[in-house]
Formats: C-alpha cells, structure tokens, sequence
C-alpha cells in the first residue's frame, strides 16, 4: 500500500512520567480484547510468577563517585573542565589548526575529526552506497524528528556527501588524506555531520576509577582514544560488571544495573527511546535497524548576535563577537543523549510485511532498547516506559495522516505484540538448550 504522510507541524512528545499512570492510550482501544492481554503483559512481565521478583542495587546506597557520576551522567548536565584536550580544541580554532585523526570506526567506515572543530568525516570503508544509505536515511530520520520536540534526545546535523571521483575535496584537506592512509582505500566516498564530543575528561576519568581494574587505570586514561569516550546505555540489558579485563572508554557499555547504580533516570532515556523509535517507524516509516543512542556531550555556542537595542549604543565599527574570539566554548559541556548510525537503515510499508522487518531489527540491534518477559521490577518498569511512550507518540503520528486506516492503527501493537513473541522464543530456546 502507498504510505500515508503526516501533516503535523512541529510538536512537543513529553518525556516525563505522565504517560507511566496511565498505561492504556486511546490506541489500544481499536482491539479491545487484545489490548487487555498486551496491558497484562505490561502488568506482569515474568518469565514464571512464582519467581521471587530480581532486584538490583540503586543510588541508595551511592558513594560519592557515584552520586558525581550521576550528576555528570544525567542528561542536560553542565560540565566544566579545565582538561588538556579542552585547551586543544579551543587553541585549535584560535589558530586555524586543522589536523584530523581517527576517532572510530564501524562496518561502514571509519570517522576522522578535527580539534577545534564540531564537524566529522565518515570515510567509507568498503561500499560508497552504504555511506550514500547512511547520509540518506540520516536526512530523512532527522527532518521527521525535528516535526516533533523529544526531551532529551538529540540527532546530529547531516550535512553533506562527496562522491569519491570528487578528488579535489581531498586535495583541500591533505590532513584528511594523511590521517586516512593505511587506515583504508583512497580515494573514497566521505559525509561529513555534526560531530558528537566525547565526555569531559573529568567524567572519563571518574568512568575509569569506577569501572577499570586499578592496574590498568593510568593506561586506559593515557591512551588516545580514551578521549573519545561516548557511553552506551544498554536498558535492555544486566549484565554490566564493574573491573572488566579488557576495558576502553570509547563506546562504553553501561548496562541497565550500571545505571541504577548510578541512580540515572532511566525512565526518561527509556521515554526518550520510545518517542524516537516510533517517528521513525510511523513518520520517517523506516525500520530503524542498527541505530544507536550514546551519551556524549556538546560544546557551548558563543552568542554573537547582539540585539538591535544593543547596537543602538554601540561606537560604529564595534567588535561584536566573543572575548575568546571562538565560536565554540570547549570548556563548557552539555550531556546529551544522541541518535545516530543510519546505514543499516531501511524503509518499510505501512502493513505487516512492515512489523515484520521492524520486529526484525529491533530483535538484531544492541540492546539499548528494554526487552520484554523479565523478572526484576527494574526491567519491567523500563520496559512499561518504553511500550506506552512508543504506542501514545505512534497514535500521535498516526491520527494526524491523511485518510488513515484501523489497520494502520493496529500496527504500533503489533510491533510491540511482535517483540513479545520474538523474546518469548528466544527464551524458550535458551532452555532448551539447557
């Protein structure tokens, strides 16, 4: 069937714990009968009722590093440092510097930034047109997230693609070029998006004294790509250790139970997930496969625009810019919560040969999302912020297309009712592997 457009303006989808008291949107009111069992589902999502409900430690009983954790962790926080690689970055826009190095890699490329500067290269890696889906399904997920307002959850800028037989884009970065080397095959395919800073280094070097092996911790901080350090926070799983023995800050994986520790609002990330993954089934109308969310951090804009008041009392040929003489302040940072990673994404039909791949790369992704059937109050709390703020953000989405169906509208529970059923075998095939 032909998809169905939205005709909303930019709109606001909460992310609070107002949607948590009522877990019945009118949705679910299309199929009253199957609407009571997914709600029970909601109500008792165990594996077995007669097991003793898991529970997992929270910040009750939190140290101080965790309670500096949680407060640098927390999204929206403001974080002042005075590190080493602050300084590099703001000397670097002082002085034109434009070296690149390699900040990460994935399947489909590798990334090189600049210090100084919020912008990053992906070069790919082995097939431009994986890079070329990247930059396309980036621009489409990000313009049907910016038709609504998302607490707490940011995508960054995409901002364009360079075919590889476009060789005089390299010939005007020679740095890139030297950076890339050995690293993969030259010329090739580059886009180039807002850059998500890595964590302050005063939090980096909180994560390493809580969750690195003491023998390890002056390695792990000296090495370089330390200064990359995005966390991962995994809702959809528990099996976060503290002194793993292999460790590294960049991509950090921080488990459901790591989290509670720390005593962070998962609620809220969960809310935030749940918003996001429904825009981009019912409004961008992909699948959102192999997508993640990281926390990282922003730099403080310089505001530069003075008010016309302001220039009615100024000298003509007034300096008006910033006393740093830099549009980027790097010693003030914001935690964020990003979406990002579109190569592996896909476009779906409005119908369930749409559930199906949907169900399918929720099933394959990281588990950063919550998981159905688990034992712990923790687990099922996570998961109920998760169904009823991605069923009430898809009825938002859904009531507001033209000449919608009841069958389009049945399909957010289906996918839910979906997910359900892909965790329910998996578990049964576990135990028979037992």
């Amino acid at each position: 069937m032909e998809p169905a457009h939205p005709k909303v303006s930019r709109r606001k989808l909460a992310t609070s714990s107002e949607f948590i008291a009522d877990p019945t949107p009118p949705l679910w009111e299309v199929d009253a009968q199957t609407s009571l069992k997914l709600l029970a589902l909601l109500e008792n999502s165990t594996i077995n009722d007669s097991d003793p409900p898991t529970s997992y430690p929270t910040a009750t009983k939190d140290s101080d590093l965790n309670n500096d954790l949680r407060r640098m962790l927390s999204i929206g926080s403001v974080v002042s440092t005075s590190s080493s690689a602050a300084e590099r970055h703001n000397k670097a826009q002082r002085d034109g510097q434009n070296d690149f190095r390699k900040i990460g890699a994935g399947a489909c490329g590798a990334v090189f930034a600049q210090d100084g500067k919020s912008i990053v290269v992906k070069l790919a890696k082995a097939s431009d047109r994986d890079l070329w889906n990247d930059y396309v399904m980036h621009t489409r997920i990000a313009t049907e997230l910016d038709r609504f307002v998302i607490n707490g959850l940011k995508v960054p800028a995409c901002y364009y693609f360079v075919p590889q037989e476009h060789t005089e884009f390299f010939d005007r970065y020679p740095g890139l070029m030297s950076a890339a080397n050995g690293i993969l095959n030259l010329p090739t395919a580059a886009l180039l998006t807002e850059r998500i800073l890595p964590l302050p280094q005063v939090v980096r070097e909180k994560l390493i004294q809580k969750y690195c092996p003491e023998r390890i911790r002056n390695r792990a901080m000296a090495e370089t790509s330390s200064e990359d350090c995005l966390v991962r926070p995994y809702l959809g799983s528990v099996k976060g250790k503290s002194n793993m023995m292999f460790f590294s800050l960049r991509n950090l994986k921080l488990h459901l139970n790591q989290l509670l520790e720390l005593g962070l609002d998962i609620e809220a990330i969960s809310t935030s997930m749940g918003h996001s993954l429904a825009v981009m089934h019912w409004s961008a109308q992909t699948d959102a496969r192999d997508v993640e969310f990281v926390l990282g951090s922003s730099s403080k804009k310089t505001t530069i625009a003075p008010t016309s008041e302001e220039l009615e009392t100024m000298a003509p040929l007034s300096y008006t810019g910033p006393e740093s003489y830099v549009m980027e302040d790097f010693f003030c940072r914001t935690t964020e919560l990003f979406l990002l990673d579109f190569n592996q994404v896909r476009r779906i039909t409005m119908d369930d040969a749409g559930i199906t791949l949907a169900v399918e790369a929720f099933r394959i992704n990281d588990p950063y999302y919550p998981r159905p059937l688990r034992t712990s109050k923790e687990e099922q709390l996570v998961w109920k912020a998760f169904v009823v703020s991605y069923l009430d953000a898809s009825e938002s989405i859904l009531q507001d297309m033209d000449d919608v169906t009841i069958d389009v509208l049945t399909l957010p529970r289906k996918f839910i009712q979906g997910i359900i059923e892909a965790e329910r075998v998996k578990i049964s095939d576990m135990g028979h592997q037992h």
